[in-house]
């Protein structure tokens, strides 16, 4: 496998994943990740893991998610088959907080042709299954993983103790082994100053608030990311039922928000919006985060109507994609690092040039 090519036409299994936001038309809900750690009982955890009994967790694992009715045509990838833009490509497609260029031999990944289901395999912990969901589905979501970890678990026996529930490499990870991430694009609440005020309100120490890059202080693209807290001492009903109650009560917040936006006119928000939309459509070279800070705000003026010839939808794909290994799928060779910002710029070009602004 090449390195050095990324053909969007081609076959390569990694790069031409499915991407479930081409079809994501919502407002605020750009995603969901939910995240299931499983360890094997009998195994050290993988950091302790002696290099034959890695591939034997490997072996023993794959064979079931491989060969069974699981997973909907899944291919196995060890590390040592992917380069790093490959492996870039899945911390973006998954949203993961996970660096896997820091994955090494022993480790290996499964990927479901739907582009929607990540299994890691000795990245952290023996078995991590991560589900993508576009649509605002956690508890249709929650179900699918509940199925495949069942179906697994017919085969091997999980680490699990009756005090601490299933055990995993991070012991505040122990229990139920659930993690959750909601990503909302809230520029309504961030550009009214309403965000801190409706955090305060609704919020409580069962979830937390961050950034997409996990900094609770630096919110890019107008993203917020809500995650269960605890893993422990909860049930995943409970974890489903807190994030469901809170996301939405954010994003009737952030509807209410943007109604009163447009209903008073705000000038100086028209301006935000007149600004982004220059800088993405004139720029040079752009990177990426002021990019998705700019697209924030054309998706706000998109819903307000203060910009034509473009849908939610359409604003969700370029979020999504402008970033860095996804933009690279867009040329057949890869650019040079110097050539990144340039052709970010050109991709965002071509995106917006039937978009026009109205105010």
């Amino acid at each position: 496998m090449s390195n050095n090519k990324t053909n969007p036409n081609g076959s390569d299994p990694i790069l031409c994943q499915k991407k479930p936001w081409d079809s994501n038309d919502n407002s605020v809900w750009l995603a969901s990740t939910i995240s299931l750690l499983r360890n094997v009982e009998k195994f050290k955890f993988p950091a302790k893991l002696e290099k034959g009994r890695q591939q034997q967790l490997i072996a023993l694992a794959s064979k079931e998610l491989l060969s069974g009715n699981l997973l909907k045509d899944p291919k196995l990838h060890s590390v040592e088959q992917i380069s790093p833009i490959h492996k870039q490509f899945l911390v973006e497609h998954f949203l993961s907080t996970l660096n896997f260029q820091q994955a090494h031999s022993g480790e290996a990944f499964i990927l479901e042709e739907s582009g929607l289901l990540l299994a890691t395999l000795n990245i952290h912990d023996h078995i991590r299954l991560h589900l993508i969901d576009c649509k605002g589905e956690l508890e249709t979501s929650w179900s699918k993983l509940v199925e495949i970890e069942t179906g697994l678990g017919k085969y091997v026996t999980y680490s699990f103790s009756p005090k601490y529930g299933f055990l995993t490499s991070d012991f505040n990870q122990c229990g139920t082994g659930l993690i959750i991430s909601v990503f909302l694009q809230v520029p309504g609440l961030i550009h009214t100053d309403r965000l801190d005020d409706v955090l305060e309100s609704v919020i409580d120490e069962s979830l937390v608030v961050s950034g997409i890059q996990g900094n609770p202080t630096e919110i890019i693209g107008d993203v917020l990311v809500v995650q269960n807290n605890y893993t422990l001492g909860v049930s995943e009903e409970n974890i489903i039922s807190s994030l469901r109650s809170l996301t939405t009560k954010i994003m009737l917040e952030e509807n209410s928000a943007k109604h009163k936006i447009l209903h008073e006119g705000d000038p100086e928000i028209k301006d935000r919006v007149s600004r982004a939309f220059g800088i993405l459509i004139h720029s040079y070279q752009i990177d990426a985060i002021e990019a998705l800070n700019a697209i924030g705000l054309l998706k706000l003026g998109v819903e307000l109507k203060w910009l034509t010839g473009l849908s939610v939808r359409d604003v969700n794909k370029l979020f999504f994609n402008c970033r860095r290994a996804h933009l690279l799928q867009q040329f057949d060779a890869e650019p040079k690092q110097e050539e990144i910002g340039h052709k970010r710029a050109e991709y965002i070009h071509k995106v917006l040039k039937d978009v026009h602004l109205t105010i």
